[in-house]
């Protein structure tokens, strides 16, 4: 079914490509979301007809446009989603702009919004949960910003047709919570192939996080036989501690027996072995809190404990607060966002992180270009760990780390010296 081309007269001032500033839904005063081009003195053109080069439906009415672009989404239909966005011949019908220079903006604006697609696509099928995301996630509405005509103004009821809608929000539920999830479709225009998507697709924080953590795929991937990190309340990992000589002479205190966010120690200690062991985990739907005590020995035994906040894709430090909220999602999802992880998996070779775990222009952590070959510990020789190194609050730190083993070695640089974390026991309960 092809939607009536629009009337255009041969003057026509229309504000509107398809990419510039956001504004504010329903504001006149602000500007609109296109940079504004003239055209005068225009000649007619000859009416594009709708395509026939794919069974995909036509969008007939905006709502329409929501509940494909949820459907793409979910069901991984990337024909789909690449047809929501307007094409270089419809920018041309609608705004008189040289065909030319229409493929290079549509081209832009749907290259714009693949990372979003990427986000929702797995990158292997056999993590994705049973019934996909549409099991996690549920479509609330499509809400749609004020209907506007051809040159960006407000249209008129009786008056004016409506051409384009500014400011709409596709809006998503996690099942089983109350938290929302929003996705920005800042501009949709009417072409005579339905209702298009015109300006970059913008997705909620909150919903990246979500995505990138991995919390929507298979809850299997956190059982200790599939994790890279081997979670199971009874696992431990007994370390020696070799000192530079004279640290061991400090005078344990508050703030010597502070703990950095790996769960190590943060300054000199006098103990000569750190025992970690895992008491407790909390199971959640798509993520964990695991708890564990430490346990410092030699001259006496200092014990105290930490927690880590996991997830199928990212292990985060979890505070107090974090555990206290470990049943709200929402809370949960805005803490990761302004936290660094201690891990990010997979731990590819030169990947580096910051804070919620994406690459930014000075990352916390890396992971070197090559494994080690060979690391050899009292507890045995493990062939490539991955090395991981970081900027911590003591210095710089590297950690070796054996999927399905964990840290085996830790190597602390500072002002007061090295200092080596060596593995000389664990079990591992899988």
């Amino acid at each position: 079914m092809s939607v009536p081309p629009a009337p255009l007269s041969a003057t026509v001032f229309i504000f509107a490509t398809l990419f510039g500033t956001a504004c504010e839904r329903g504001h006149e005063d602000h500007p609109p979301p296109f940079r504004p081009l003239v055209y005068t003195e225009s000649p007619a053109q000859e009416e594009a007809e709708p395509r026939e080069d794919t069974n995909l439906p036509i969008c007939v009415a905006p709502e329409d446009l929501g509940l494909a672009l949820y459907q793409a989404l979910v069901e991984h239909d990337h024909e789909r989603f690449v047809s929501l966005f307007v094409t270089g011949p419809e920018l041309t019908d609608l705004i008189r702009t040289p065909e030319d220079r229409a493929a290079r903006d549509a081209t832009a604006l749907l290259d714009k919004s693949q990372a979003l697609w990427s986000l929702f696509t797995p990158a292997l099928a056999a993590e994705e949960a049973v019934g996909g995301l549409d099991a996690r996630l549920r479509l609330l509405d499509f809400r749609i910003g004020k209907g506007r005509n051809l040159a960006g103004k407000i249209a008129k009821a009786g008056a004016d047709e409506v051409h384009q809608h500014w400011g709409n929000d596709l809006r998503l539920e996690l099942r089983g919570s109350d938290k929302t999830f929003v996705i920005r479709v800042q501009k949709i225009v009417k072409t005579k192939n339905g209702w298009k998507i015109a300006q970059a697709l913008e997705i909620d924080p909150t919903l990246r996080t979500y995505l990138e953590a991995g919390m929507h795929l298979k809850s299997e991937l956190l059982t200790s036989e599939h994790y890279p990190f081997p979670l199971e309340v009874g696992n431990y990992w007994k370390y020696r501690l070799d000192l530079e000589q004279g640290q061991e002479d400090a005078t344990p205190s508050e703030e010597n027996a502070a703990t950095s966010d790996t769960g190590e120690a943060n300054t000199r200690l006098t103990a000569k072995t750190v025992t970690v062991a895992i008491t407790d985990i909390m199971h959640r739907d798509g993520y964990l809190i695991a708890t564990f005590e430490r346990e410092l020995r030699h001259l006496e035994r200092e014990a105290s404990t930490f927690a880590y906040l996991v997830t199928p894709r990212a292990i985060y430090p979890c505070t107090r607060d974090c555990r206290y909220n470990v049943d709200s999602v929402g809370y949960l999802l805005g803490y990761m966002s302004q936290q660094t992880p201690l891990f990010v998996f997979p731990l590819e070779p030169g990947r580096a992180w910051g804070k919620a775990g994406r690459a930014h222009a000075r990352n916390r952590y890396e992971v070197r270009d090559k494994p080690a070959e060979r690391t050899v510990v009292p507890a045995g020789a493990f062939a490539n760990p991955t090395v991981i190194v970081g900027s911590i609050e003591e210095g710089r730190e590297e950690r070796y780390f054996v999927p399905g083993t964990g840290i085996v070695k830790r190597v602390l640089r500072s002002g007061v010296g090295p200092k080596e974390e060596e593995l000389i026991d664990f079990r591992l309960i899988l």
